[in-house]
């Protein structure tokens, strides 16, 4: 064979994934789900987040006590002994709250009352759980959100009937709230806490030395 014989046939480069398909189509589609699956935001949002001891506390007592007005409002304790007017008849259970929502001039009084009510006890409920599932922190603060939320309007309900500004309910005026404020503020500082920090820092191991013998 003659060494200065040059090969003629071209030499087929190899077509990347960078490079267009012979179709015509560039081939994007695995590296955008290949970048997507290991984004550094999408793990940070995802990822399973131990608790710490005192933010145990924060999201069990908060989560209990969401759970439990949501179950004041549902079941027959609820309205006419918290409200403060005994001489008050008004449907008990969902109703009753629905009557309290509609003296506030709340449209649609019945299906906010069962929104609200399912909303603060599935969402309470959730920050509990939250804490043992994977999305520490979007599961965290999906619920703490629309609870800051429930609690805002809650605290200015009561401050206006404090200051002498009453619900009326059929001639007979709602002023029993102040006790709730207390409660309710602590409720809305948990939530913005969750908000702030839906999940504990993360802590870097400690490395430690490792003695090295001699010889």
């Amino acid at each position: 064979m003659n060494p200065n014989l040059r090969q003629t046939n071209p030499v087929v480069p190899m077509l990347s994934s960078a490079s267009p398909s012979p179709g015509g189509r560039q081939s994007w589609r695995p590296r955008l789900v290949n970048a997507l699956a290991t984004h550094p935001r999408r793990n940070h949002w995802l990822e399973r987040v131990p608790e710490t001891p005192g933010r145990y506390q924060v999201r069990g007592v908060t989560g209990v006590i969401f759970i439990l007005f949501g179950l004041m409002k549902a079941f027959d304790f609820t309205l006419p002994i918290l409200v403060g007017a005994p001489g008050l008849r008004v449907n008990t259970g969902v109703e009753g709250f629905a009557q309290l929502l509609a003296g506030l001039g709340m449209p649609f009084p019945l299906f906010n009352a069962a929104m609200v009510i399912a909303m603060e006890v599935v969402l309470g409920l959730g920050l509990i759980l939250g804490a043992w599932t994977p999305a520490t922190r979007l599961i965290t603060r999906l619920c703490a959100l629309p609870l800051a939320g429930d609690m805002m309007v809650a605290l200015l309900v009561g401050i206006r009937q404090v200051q002498g500004n009453p619900v009326m309910i059929d001639g007979h005026p709602i002023m029993n709230q102040f006790w709730r404020l207390p409660v309710e503020l602590g409720l809305l500082a948990g939530m913005l806490y969750l908000l702030w920090k839906p999940a504990a820092q993360a802590v870097a191991p400690r490395l430690m030395p490792v003695p090295v013998r001699e010889g």
